[in-house]
């Protein structure tokens, strides 16, 4: 956990869920969750299983599920298998959808060629 009014740059890499209230600047890998709380401020690229957003968020964002709630903001780039935006909540920014039938996110032996393995957000409008 990052408390209100600390600042943290750098990278980190955890087994566990990363909670935000300060500020960080850096990248974030969890096999878990990362929380950017109300008073959070992230910019960097993220890998984590599932990103939820109350504060502000800027870069890349790689994660099976991410929610953005009322309060929360994210621009950049996400790839993720599902998308949820509560009312109020903002993102300015391109998506790709991962297809359900792909594994879920994984941390070990990663290939080159996950780009075959998402569909862009337009293709799958009905």
């Amino acid at each position: 956990m990052v408390a209100a009014g600390t600042s943290l740059t750098g990278d980190v890499e955890l087994n566990d869920d990363f909670h935000l209230d300060g500020v960080m600047t850096g990248n974030l890998i969890s096999k878990n969750d990362l929380i950017v709380s109300t008073s959070g401020r992230f910019t960097g690229d993220v890998k984590a299983k599932r990103v939820l957003v109350s504060g502000i968020l800027h870069g890349k964002i790689d994660a099976d599920r991410l929610e953005i709630v009322a309060s929360g903001q994210v621009s950049g780039e996400i790839k993720v298998r599902e998308l949820v935006i509560e009312s109020g909540g903002q993102f300015v920014g391109a998506s790709q959808v991962k297809k359900h039938d792909t594994p879920l996110l994984s941390f070990v032996n990663e290939t080159a060629g996950s780009e075959s393995d998402t569909t862009s957000a337009e293709n799958q409008a009905v």
